[in-house]
C-alpha cells in the first residue's frame, strides 16, 4: 500500500455499484498509489466527502444520468476546489465535454469507454491531484508568510518600544534603574527572534527523513525540557518516517506546553494510534500515528480552534509560537493534528497520517 504521503484516495462514481467496483478495482492495480472507492448515486458521493478524506471524484456515465452534469454540479456546490474527473458516455459525448466544464468539472476522460481507458483515467486523476495540491500548497506559503510578517511586526514592536522608552529615560533623567527594565525587553525580543527563526524553518518541507523510534526519541526529548517532579509514561512501539530534528521538536514544544500548563506533578503520555480499517474496503485505512496526552486542567473547547495561531498564550510569559511551531512541523511532513481533551481530563494533542517506519 502507498504512504498516507503519497497516496491517492479517490472516490469513484459509475451507473451501477458493479461497474464502479470494476473500475475502481482496475485503477488501484495500475497504480499503487490509489485507493479508490465505488459509490453509488449522488448521495452516496457526498456523504464520503463529507466524512473522508477525498483526493478526487471520478463521474462515470451518462450525462443526463445519475452519475451525469448534475452529479458534477452537486460535488461542485459543495466543494468548490476538489478535483472533479468526469468520464462522458452515449451520442451526446462531444456536447457533454462542454457541459461538464460549465458544470465545474477539472477535467474530462473521454476514454472510459474504450477497452484500454485505464491509463488514461489514470493520467487524469493523477494531473488534477498533483495540480490541486500545487495550488494549496502554494495557498498554505501564502498564509504562513501573512501570519508570519503580522507576528513579526507586531510581537517585535512591542518590547522593542519598551527598550526605546527606557533608554530615552536613562538619557533625560539619568537614572540607570531604567536600564534594568530596557534590558529585560531586549532579552524578550532575542527569545521572540529565536521563536520566529524556528517558525519560519519549520514550515519548509523536509527532504531528508529517516524511520525514527518513537519511544527512544521521546524519553531523550523528556530530559531536554524542564520538567520539574512531572512524569513522562511511553506506551509506543512505533517507529515513524520524520525529519528527526524537527520531530524532536515537536515533541519538546508538546512536553513544555504540558509541564507549564499542567502543574508540577503532571503526568504526559505518549502513545500510539492504530490504524482502523474501514467497514467497505479492506485496503482503505484510517489515519494512524501518535498522540501526546496530560491530565492536567486540559483547553477549553473554545479555544481549541486558536491554540495553534501565531502569537497566540494564555501564559503572560510566553511567546505564543511553541503550538504554531508544532502545527508547522506537522503540517510540512503532510501530518493533521488536533487537539482534544485527554482520558484523564487534559489536554490530547493527536497526530494522524503518519508514515510508518520499516
Amino acid at each position: 500500500m502507498a504512504s498516507a504521503g503519497n497516496s491517492v484516495t479517490v472516490a469513484l462514481a459509475a451507473r451501477t455499484p458493479k461497474r464502479a467496483a470494476a473500475m475502481a478495482t482496475s485503477l488501484e492495480r495500475t497504480d499503487g498509489r490509489f485507493v479508490v472507492e465505488p459509490v453509488s448515486g449522488t448521495d452516496a458521493a457526498l456523504s464520503m466527502l463529507e466524512n473522508s478524506a477525498v483526493d478526487c471524484v471520478v463521474a462515470v456515465g451518462d450525462p443526463a444520468g445519475a452519475t451525469g452534469v448534475r452529479f458534477v454540479e452537486s460535488v461542485r456546490d459543495r466543494h468548490p476546489t476538489l478535483p472533479i474527473v468526469f468520464c462522458p458516455g452515449g451520442a451526446r459525448e462531444p456536447e457533454a465535454v462542454i457541459e461538464a466544464f460549465e458544470a465545474g468539472a477539472t477535467d474530462v476522460a473521454r476514454a472510459c469507454g474504450e477497452p484500454n481507458w485505464t491509463p488514461v483515467l489514470r493520467r487524469r486523476i493523477s494531473n488534477a491531484v498533483a495540480s490541486a495540491r500545487a495550488i494549496a500548497e502554494a495557498e498554505r506559503h501564502r498564509k504562513r508568510l501573512e501570519a508570519f510578517v503580522n507576528g513579526v511586526s507586531h510581537d517585535l514592536r512591542n518590547p522593542l518600544n519598551v527598550a526605546q522608552g527606557r533608554l530615552d529615560l536613562v538619557q533625560r533623567e539619568g537614572d540607570l534603574e531604567h536600564v534594568d527594565d530596557a534590558a529585560a525587553a531586549v532579552d524578550r525580543t532575542l527569545e521572540l527572534i529565536t521563536d520566529l527563526l524556528t517558525l519560519a524553518k519549520q514550515g519548509e518541507r523536509p527532504e531528508e527523513l529517516e524511520s525514527i523510534e518513537l519511544s527512544e526519541l521521546a524519553d531523550r526529548c523528556w530530559g531536554n525540557v524542564a520538567t520539574g517532579d512531572a512524569t513522562l509514561v511511553v506506551d509506543s512501539d512505533r517507529t515513524v518516517v520524520a525529519h528527526p530534528s524537527r520531530l524532536k521538536q515537536l515533541l519538546e514544544n508538546l512536553f513544555r506546553n504540558s509541564v507549564e500548563h499542567g502543574g508540577d506533578d503532571v503526568t504526559v503520555t505518549v502513545g500510539d494510534i492504530s490504524p482502523m480499517y474501514t467497514t467497505t474496503r479492506a485496503e482503505a485505512v484510517l489515519p494512524s500515528g501518535f498522540f501526546i496526552e496530560d491530565d492536567g486542567p486540559g483547553i477549553p473547547p473554545a479555544d481549541r480552534e486558536r491554540i495553534f495561531e501565531v502569537g497566540y498564550t494564555t501564559d503572560e510569559n510566553g511567546t505564543g509560537f511553541g503550538l504554531n511551531i508544532v502545527s508547522e512541523v506537522a503540517s510540512a511532513h503532510g501530518w493533521n493534528i488536533e487537539v482534544s481533551e485527554g482520558t484523564r481530563g487534559g489536554a490530547r494533542f493527536e497526530i494522524t497520517g503518519v508514515e510508518s517506519g520499516g
